[in-house]
């Protein structure tokens, strides 16, 4: 989307945002953008504040990728690597998967790009309800 919301930046992140349009001499930038409301209207659920490490307030490490944020409170910046101000890169969960649970939603710190890679792990529902994989929730241990 190229979008950003304040709803996603802690109010430090919010004022440097505002810092940083205000020294380039910019208009200050709106708090949401029409982008993300029609997604959100649209029944598409932002992966963040789904993830267990968002609601639980840690992350998984047996789910730990190298070079993980440690993102729970907010999801933190995905643009730019050298100054990391913007998330503007989301992944959302479509209708039909509302029975499928976000384990767990990371930025990786890597700078290979202009932006940090999401990463999200996610626990489906099983197709067959007695295979041994399957936790008492319904879920199977696999992730995508």
């Amino acid at each position: 989307f190229n979008v950003f919301q304040r709803s996603d930046c802690s109010q430090e992140q919010w004022q440097a945002i505002l810092d940083d349009a205000s020294s380039k001499n910019w208009n200050p930038p709106p708090e949401t953008t029409a982008a993300i409301q029609e997604v959100l209207r649209l029944g598409y659920k932002d992966c963040f504040y789904l993830s267990e490490n968002h609601i639980n307030g840690s992350a998984d490490e047996d789910l730990h990728v190298e070079g993980m944020a440690e993102d729970s409170k907010n999801p933190g910046a995905t643009c730019w690597v050298i100054k990391p101000l913007l998330r503007i890169d989301y992944a959302f969960l479509s209708k039909g998967y509302e029975n499928a649970r976000v384990r767990q939603y990371q930025r990786v710190m890597d700078d290979s790009s202009d932006h940090f890679p999401v990463v999200i792990d996610l626990a489906l529902p099983a197709l067959d309800q007695s295979a041994s994989e399957t936790d008492s929730t319904g879920m199977s241990d696999e992730t995508e």
